[in-house]
């Protein structure tokens, strides 16, 4: 059996190790998790006739044979302690006599008739009361496992908050640690999935592409709202995944939200109320922001090079005639601010020159070109050539929905004129996930020109 000190030992170096910022969570990067040492399970029959496998952290209780994927979830458990410790900065001691005791089930009729469910309120999937969480069985393995470690984090952050928060956050949290990777026995939780194969039947992504095509997606605010409606849950669970990975994740909001829900919590709005309340001098720039993750998010999404980038320049300059204003444009970030104000009825020469290493697909082999602003024709991303220059304009006052930038296309040079006014941003045009291996920048140069 593994003994309380090891585990003690193990879970203070993971904590130590993400004070010193080794953890990211969210993407998929490099972590010093490992997997635990083997544990001495239990595997027995109880009076029920159910399966019951008890291991230290973890009692399993299910009708369905317990396999070797099963047999690794007490381990899984270990893993998870470690990481939650560090992401939520609690020190591994407070977790150490921590137990929880999880029921799967694959016939539930079954498991009414035998009383295993006496007192459990109805549920679609899953359900956390204090110690105690049920799940129900799951087309696939992956989904299995991120629906124990969803219920799983409810109950972490029950026994350290005392409550889950808005539900918004509640859920938000719970989907955003369940989805995970796990290679070589090695666990990580809170990934960005890198694609669809490796997370069979999450389904996050495709229901928020889906609303947002069908111009139904909710609002920022909408989704700081929610209620415990179990309507359209699964739409619910995706645009609450995504606030939380937004959110938690951004150099800005992310404390100030983190501050709160470290505060004692209960089930209610308070904390979308008081979160709220202090994002509202800032509402424009959180809009801006949001709108500007969504319209890249996708699997593989990079929170980092994907980030807005205001580039310090002042965000209403102005331009008039005989004027220039001069970018550097890097072609290893998304949306970067020009700083510039562009305004209806006038016409704007965007000028690009100079040329950068782009790495996109051939075939099945990752290829690197040199890529001019006009980009490479080789290969299309969203109706644009990979690496063609494409801007943005996005008026300070936009209203309280949710959206995908509108994009034209610049290449090595176009003249704008637009019909609204706002900032002027720029970008390659490339996913999100693409971004981090191209080097170079491009020099624009945005001037007004007469009609």
């Amino acid at each position: 059996m593994l003994k309380a000190s090891a585990v003690l030992e193990w879970l203070a170096i993971l904590w130590l190790s993400a004070s010193a910022g080794a953890f990211a969570f969210a993407q998929e990067l490099p972590t010093n998790a490992e997997p635990q040492p083997s544990q001495e399970l239990k595997v027995t029959r109880n009076d029920q006739g159910l399966y019951e496998l008890v291991a230290p952290r973890l009692t399993l209780i299910t009708d369905i044979p317990i396999d070797d994927e099963l047999k690794s979830w007490p381990n899984l458990i270990e893993q998870s302690l470690g990481q939650w410790s560090a992401y939520f900065g609690v020190d591994p001691k407070r977790m150490a006599q921590w137990r929880i005791t999880a029921t799967l089930i694959g016939d539930r009729e079954r498991l009414t008739a035998l009383g295993a469910l006496e007192d459990v309120p109805g549920f679609d999937e899953g359900y956390q009361y204090g110690d105690v969480i049920y799940l129900r069985e799951q087309p696939t393995a992956y989904y299995r496992r991120h629906l124990f470690l969803h219920e799983a984090t409810h109950w972490i952050v029950w026994k350290l908050y005392g409550g889950g928060g808005s539900p918004w956050f509640m859920e938000g949290m719970a989907e955003l640690q369940g989805t995970h990777s796990l290679k070589n026995g090695v666990l990580r939780l809170g990934v960005i999935p890198a694609s669809r194969d490796q997370v069979a039947k999450w389904g996050r992504l495709r229901r928020i592409d889906d609303t947002l095509k069908a111009g139904f997606a909710p609002s920022l605010s909408e989704i700081l709202a929610y209620g415990n409606s179990r309507e359209d849950h699964e739409t619910r669970y995706s645009w609450s995944w995504a606030a939380c990975v937004f959110f938690t994740n951004h150099p800005k909001y992310g404390p100030i939200l983190k501050e709160l829900y470290q505060q004692k919590m209960d089930y209610s709005n308070s904390l979308s109320n008081q979160f709220k309340q202090k994002l509202m001098p800032m509402w424009s720039d959180v809009q801006l922001d949001w709108n500007a993750f969504v319209s890249d998010l996708d699997f593989g999404y990079n929170l980092e090079r994907s980030r807005v980038d205001r580039g310090g320049y002042p965000p209403t300059k102005k331009l008039v005639i005989g004027e220039m204003e001069k970018r550097q444009l890097d072609a290893g970030r998304g949306w970067q601010s020009t700083g510039v104000m562009v305004e209806p009825g006038k016409f704007y020469q965007v000028a690009c020159t100079g040329s950068y290493k782009l790495i996109g697909q051939s075939g099945t082999m990752r290829a690197s070109w040199e890529s001019e602003s006009q980009g490479i024709t080789y290969q299309y991303y969203r109706g644009n050539p990979l690496g063609c220059v494409i801007a943005a304009v996005i008026p300070g006052d936009a209203a309280d929905q949710t959206q995908r930038w509108e994009t034209i296309p610049v290449g090595a040079g176009a003249i704008l004129k637009l019909e609204t006014s706002g900032e002027l941003f720029l970008k390659v045009n490339e996913p999100s996930n693409g971004l981090y291996d191209n080097e170079g920048a491009i020099e624009v140069a945005i001037s007004i020109k007469n009609p």
